[in-house]
């Protein structure tokens, strides 16, 4: 157990500085596009950090459990906003532009109600989420990145100083570090789990927290780093935009391969916290423009909340999903 325990620690050692390695190659590659740290953020970061959710939706859709696939996206978003932002508040706190806020916050409250529309006029009718609807999601996501390159490039020749071999090299060390982020979360859930078993813990709490949690491991590891380092609009980014891209390409794939049939009362609690996680972030970011520590609190007790209220609702379905 001491040894599970040291090697816990070890991996949640590397996944920080693989995450700084992540930060601090993105922030040069940004600068070689003349593309703004949000933009950046919300294209290259949020896809990378989204790839364990794209992975596990493809999967789950393949061999016919699409509703896993759902449950992912939004158990993702959830943690995304809460977990994530509301961590970085309370560590550093960090300051939200409006105008950055109005145009990604707003599209993604918007993709937040048209996919729990969605889904939840096909439990009513009885139908299934299917390729059409996950070609339109794919399609949503695609014209959002256009819009999103073709609105933040920035004009200011800060480029200049980055060449072309040093953008080269920022982009093996960047998919070099995001490897080590998915390796070393990899191994950080593991031993989480196997030390929490070996404590007598509850394996629907596990299920709850550790596993959940596990997807957005990149996300609250390179979030964090970048609000450490002062580069906002980076982990703004990534955040909500990993919640656009899980809403849009993941939902969308996993859709497009296989009709997802999902039973409407399983998401409840999920779309509801989801669609509050939006509200607060919104209302946060307009009224404020800042996350301070009490910001930070509030949404880490909505997380809690969200936690405890699946952990009451399904706790049995849990007991059965978790090897």
């Amino acid at each position: 157990m001491l040894l599970e325990l040291l090697l816990l620690l070890s991996f949640i050692v590397l996944l920080s500085k693989s995450a700084t390695i992540v930060v601090d190659n993105v922030y040069i590659l940004s600068r070689f596009f003349n593309i703004g740290t949000m933009a950046i953020g919300f294209i290259l970061l949020s896809v990378s950090t989204s790839l364990p959710e794209l992975s596990v939706s493809v999967v789950s859709s393949t061999v016919g459990e699409g509703a896993i696939a759902a449950g992912n996206v939004f158990g993702s978003n959830i943690a995304n906003i809460l977990l994530v932002l509301g961590a970085g508040a309370i560590l550093y706190g960090f300051k939200i532009r409006k105008e950055d806020l109005r145009d990604v916050g707003f599209v993604l409250l918007l993709t937040t109600v048209l996919s729990a529309y969605i889904i939840f006029n096909s439990s009513i009718q009885g139908q299934v989420l299917g390729g059409i609807e996950g070609v339109v999601l794919l399609l949503l996501f695609v014209l959002y990145v256009v819009y999103t390159l073709l609105k933040k490039r920035v004009a200011d020749g800060s480029n200049n100083s980055v060449t072309k071999h040093k953008a080269l090299r920022a982009f093996l060390l960047f998919c070099l570090g995001i490897l080590l982020v998915f390796i070393s979360s990899g191994f950080v859930v593991e031993y989480a789990v196997s030390l929490a078993s070996a404590a007598g813990v509850a394996r629907s709490f596990i299920g709850a927290t550790i596993i959940a949690i596990g997807t957005s491991l990149p996300e609250l590891s390179v979030d964090l780093q970048a609000i450490r380092k002062r580069h906002y609009g980076m982990a703004l980014g990534d955040a909500i935009g990993s919640n656009m891209t899980n809403l849009t390409l993941v939902l969308g794939t996993a859709a497009a391969i296989h009709p997802i049939d999902v039973k409407i009362s399983v998401f409840i609690a999920a779309l509801l916290f989801a669609i509050v996680a939006n509200m607060l972030l919104l209302y946060v970011g307009a009224i404020r423009g800042e996350m301070k520590k009490m910001s930070g609190i509030v949404f880490i007790l909505f997380y809690a909340i969200y936690i405890a209220s699946i952990f009451w609702l399904q706790a049995s379905e849990l007991d059965s999903f978790v090897p």
